[in-house]
């Protein structure tokens, strides 16, 4: 089975997408070597430990790395934001690697909230402006994203810091 991705059109990056989480248990092997199939290069997880298990994705992880996808956890509370400045380091690195050609994928339950967040930050950290970004990414969802108000403001918060090749003192 393929995997539903809802990819963005993006000339100047790599491929971003966001998705809904994999199927988990038994399916978790199948989905991470269709999304590897798809050309997805690295998976960023933005679930709770808590939700990795009730999903069954509790070995998400492991699977990922098994299909060769390098794999990202980036836990987010339901209709949260996580902490910048805990975040940021790992965010500027996925945004280097689509800023050099990867296919990123962020997921979190639905593919709305988080998922977004963390994908419109890369977009940011990649130059974008927050509302184009939070456009494009509905635009690809084909729904409003994402699902909190704090969740889109938190995006303003990355204009704090310099896009990549940039240095603070531009």
């Amino acid at each position: 089975m393929r995997p539903t991705l809802y990819t963005l059109d993006s000339p100047d990056l790599g491929r971003l997408s966001i998705m809904a989480k994999p199927r988990g248990g038994e399916w978790l092997h199948d989905e991470m070597t269709a999304l590897r199939s798809e050309g997805v290069d690295v998976l960023v997880c933005a679930l709770t430990p808590p939700e990795l298990q009730e999903t069954g994705l509790g070995a998400e992880a492991q699977a990922a790395r098994e299909a060769g996808l390098h794999f990202v956890a980036m836990p987010v509370p339901d209709r949260d934001v996580p902490d910048l400045p805990t975040v940021l380091p790992a965010l500027r690195e996925l945004a280097e690697r689509l800023h050099v050609g990867a296919h990123v994928v962020t997921h979190c339950r639905f593919g709305i909230g988080r998922a977004s967040l963390l994908a419109a930050a890369l977009l940011i950290l990649n130059g974008v402006t927050p509302d184009t970004a939070w456009q494009q990414l509905q635009h690809a969802r084909g729904l409003p994203v994402p699902d909190t108000v704090e969740q889109r403001e938190w995006t303003t918060a990355l204009l704090k810091h310099p896009p990549l090749g940039r240095s603070d003192s531009t």
